[in-house]
């Protein structure tokens, strides 16, 4: 009996995908352009969103060979995310608040949030320790449940529970600030 490959595993499908299976590594972008789309949208102006994706899957393209199971599938290709935000931001030389600003207020962006609104939400965020900007970008960036952020972040349950209540409150003071 034939199984889905749909139905494998993260590290069985980065397992065929390094031997070059080339399948398999499409499902694994299938499985991730969603998280990795909605946790590039929260860090990047939107014109940059798309390009930046694509950056993100060329380089676990490049890289799978590389890639070694220290950490899951999940861990490592929001890692290469994280890596081409700095990229972007390294390469035009403004900061992501500058970038921002130059936004105009007459163009909602997703939600009717206007501009200003997403830049303030973001500069906010930009304040806040990593580990927090972290846990709120897994749960509203991404929709993770909290048992999934949990297992992400390797943390009990109570402890993801517990880390995103005090970073809703930190978020919570900074944009009152």
């Amino acid at each position: 009996m034939q199984h889905d490959p749909h139905d494998l595993s993260d590290e069985h499908l980065a397992s065929q995908a390094r031997a070059g299976e080339r399948e398999a590594f499409e499902i694994l972008c299938d499985r991730y352009l969603p998280q990795v789309y909605n946790r590039l949208r929260a860090r990047l102006p939107p014109e940059a969103v798309e390009d930046v994706t694509q950056e993100v899957f060329m380089a676990a393209l490049t890289g799978i060979k590389r890639y070694r199971r220290r950490s899951s599938f999940r861990t490592w290709i929001m890692a290469i995310a994280r890596h081409k935000i700095a990229d972007y931001y390294r390469h035009r030389e403004r900061r992501p608040e500058e970038i921002a600003l130059a936004e105009t207020e007459s163009n909602p962006g997703p939600g009717g949030q206007s501009w200003n609104e997403r830049v303030w939400v973001r500069e906010a965020l930009a304040q806040l320790p990593e580990h927090y900007q972290e846990i709120l970008l897994l749960r509203f960036a991404e929709g993770l449940p909290f048992q999934q952020i949990a297992d992400v972040l390797e943390i009990s349950l109570e402890a993801a529970k517990s880390r995103y209540r005090r970073a809703v409150q930190a978020m919570a003071q900074a944009l009152e600030d």
